[in-house]
């Protein structure tokens, strides 16, 4: 009898330990991207916005007076209540300053974690896409918020910006993002980047642009990253930017590349394990 209840005993320590080995060794991307509802943890960005994980992740609802959520199917709604606090703010500020709305892409998955596709950051629920296109006047049903596809700031040949919808709204609106304190970044297109020096340059407004820095991609919308939360740890923070505006040697080395319009950031490495990941991000999936 006793016997038989070691056994039972061994069995049950291997039911509980053996899958928590095999998830360590599978693919992080595909482990949070099966987990469709946020953790009854405390709020919490855990690791770097590259290499981290989300606790208690609070939802953006696809519709809202000052904005609109598209493509809520990929259930990449989930952020910091920091972040939504910044969403909600700054899309009413640029309802009242210019009557319409934000379109916002992408923040995190339920979870945060590394994504199958189509980023390499976004993991620890600080991180959001903001298009350029303003918000429509009229109402997004389920299937445009699914289909809509902003416009391209960028001419078709990629080299330089598209005038006919280029305005000052998309300045004022870059510089009003930026310049909120809990900001660490705003990811351009360079070209944009170009169009702000230049106009910055032109009316001696360059104090603001240091958060504003070039990458690949980005031409039919914005990345804006914040700063670790407090109380947030095991977070790690982006390093802070310097008092260079970011208009010299950094822009010109992207403005010489072939492909302004391509970005590796989307490049993910969907061979990253769990074990890879800050050691509280395995707590996170089994909460």
């Amino acid at each position: 009898m006793k016997f038989l209840l070691k056994i039972i005993i061994i069995c049950l320590v291997l039911s509980t330990q053996f899958p928590v080995r095999m998830v360590a060794n599978e693919y992080a991307s595909e482990i949070f991207y099966k987990i469709r509802t946020e953790s009854n943890l405390s709020s919490e960005s855990i690791g770097s916005y590259s290499k981290g994980c989300l606790a208690g992740g609070v939802y953006l609802p696809s519709h809202a007076k000052h904005y609109d959520a598209l493509k809520p199917s990929r259930n990449r709604f989930w952020g910091h209540p920091d972040l939504i606090e910044f969403i909600e703010i700054t899309s009413e500020k640029i309802f009242n300053e210019f009557g319409s709305g934000l379109l916002i892409g992408d923040l995190s998955m339920p979870r945060g974690g590394p994504m199958p596709y189509g980023h390499k950051s976004h993991q620890n629920g600080l991180d959001v896409d903001i298009f350029y296109e303003r918000k429509p006047e009229y109402q997004l049903d389920r299937f445009k918020l699914e289909t809509y596809k902003p416009k391209s700031l960028l001419s078709p040949n990629q080299r330089e910006i598209n005038y006919e919808l280029w305005t000052d709204y998309h300045y004022e609106l870059l510089k009003i993002t930026s310049e909120n304190e809990s900001v660490a970044r705003v990811f351009v297109n360079p070209l944009i980047k170009k169009k702000l020096c230049k106009k910055a340059a032109d009316i001696n407004d360059v104090d603001w642009l240091s958060k504003i820095r070039p990458w690949g991609g980005h031409y039919n919308h914005f990345h804006v990253r914040l700063t670790c939360p407090v109380g947030s740890q095991n977070c790690i923070n982006q390093a802070p930017v310097t008092q260079d505006d970011g208009c010299g040697s950094e822009l010109q080395s992207w403005l010489k590349k072939d492909k302004l319009f391509e970005s590796n950031s989307t490049k993910i490495k969907k061979w990253m394990l769990l074990s890879e990941l800050p050691n509280s991000c395995r707590k996170i999936i089994r909460d």
